[in-house]
């Protein structure tokens, strides 16, 4: 839920399936770690997904970056501050989007609007797990609607695809209009 969360925000088409991130459990927000993932959905391009942390000022806080390219080609990123190890709605203090190598853009944490599911019911969800991997330690999930598979981590070496600077305007830049 988290994920879809940040992701339906972002208007990312990722982890649509509310249950998969339902399942990933806590972060390990280690700055510099990444994982990169195959992300099939029913009826949806196939997506590849990089998760990056990294650091920002606070104790207990860090950057959580989320690129996404599709077989179209087209590329986004979201670069979520989260407080905590679960990247829960009421840990996020700021979210930035770029969508397809525009300038990124601030959305109000108040704007967002979140289709959360309206019903409780249980879907199945296997996950596959290995401590060696860095963040939820997903190596594979697997729901009736979509599968997460990974195809590459570390733990170092994760950098931003946001441009240098971006973040040193004057705040008029956002969607606060």
């Amino acid at each position: 839920m988290a994920l879809a969360f940040l992701l339906a925000a972002a208007s990312l088409p990722f982890f649509a399936d509310p249950a998969i991130p339902a399942a990933l459990g806590p972060i390990n927000p280690r700055p510099g770690s990444w994982a990169e993932y195959l992300v099939r959905t029913r009826g949806r391009e196939d997506v590849r997904v990089r998760a990056t942390v990294l650091p920002a000022e606070g104790e207990g806080r860090y950057w959580l970056e989320l690129t996404a390219a599709g077989e179209s080609g087209i590329a986004s990123a979201a670069r979520v501050l989260i407080e905590g190890d679960r990247p829960w709605p009421a840990n996020v203090g700021r979210m930035y989007v770029m969508l397809a190598a525009q300038q990124p853009v601030e959305i109000p944490l108040d704007r967002i609007r979140l289709a959360l599911p309206r019903s409780t019911a249980r879907v199945p969800v296997r996950v596959w797990r290995a401590r060696s991997v860095p963040l939820w330690g997903l190596v594979k999930a697997r729901s009736p609607r979509q599968s997460v598979e990974l195809l590459t981590s570390g733990t170092t070496g994760g950098h931003s695809v946001f441009p240098p600077g971006w973040d040193q305007g004057n705040g008029r830049e956002s969607a606060k209009r």
